[in-house]
């Protein structure tokens, strides 16, 4: 009889172990959303190929809202900061944006490009490819487009397009969107 109580003993209290451990929210993606953002940025470097060779400096501007190109939000900005970071990873340099005379910065809202001319920023800041991105947000998922330029010509050299699931964590991400 002690041995059987003893096994229930120990069940009930590992059983309740486990629940006290359920935070009772759910997965929220913030892995996926790093993981396919790194992704993302391998697939343009694959993609590019020699045009983004090693070396070649890449400037990034903030990813931006598909139906309001001079809006971003959280999202937007860590979309881009992610990439940049991957970027960096493999062995490219990144020139920081922030505070840069031909580039727009609204605050809350990140860097933006003022100028279409692209030649003329590659040359003032000494880079062959800039990192632009657009977002657009759907019922329950967002769709994300990444695209490297090459500032020489405005030729986009490489693209890619990827969905992440719209959790609770991306609402909070895009809230000011």
């Amino acid at each position: 009889m002690m041995p059987r109580m003893l096994n229930w003993a120990f069940l009930l209290c590992a059983s309740l172990g486990l629940l006290s451990c359920a935070s009772g929210q759910y997965e929220t993606g913030t892995d996926e959303i790093t993981r396919t953002n790194r992704a993302a940025a391998n697939n343009l470097i694959r993609m590019a190929g020699e045009q983004a060779h090693p070396g070649a400096n890449i400037i990034a501007a903030s990813f931006a809202n598909i139906d309001d190109l001079t809006r971003s939000s959280t999202f937007g900005r860590v979309a881009s900061r992610q990439l940049t970071t991957q970027f960096t990873a493999a062995g490219y340099p990144v020139v920081e944006m922030l505070l840069r005379d031909s580039i727009y910065i609204r605050e809350g809202e990140g860097e933006f490009l003022l100028s279409r001319d692209l030649d003329e920023i590659g040359t003032q800041h000494s880079a062959e490819l800039v990192l632009v991105g657009t977002y657009a947000v759907a019922d329950s998922h967002v769709f994300i487009t990444a695209k490297l330029v090459r500032t020489a010509d405005s030729v986009v050299v490489a693209s890619h397009d990827y969905v992440l699931p719209y959790t609770r964590d991306m609402r909070i991400l895009l809230r000011d969107w």
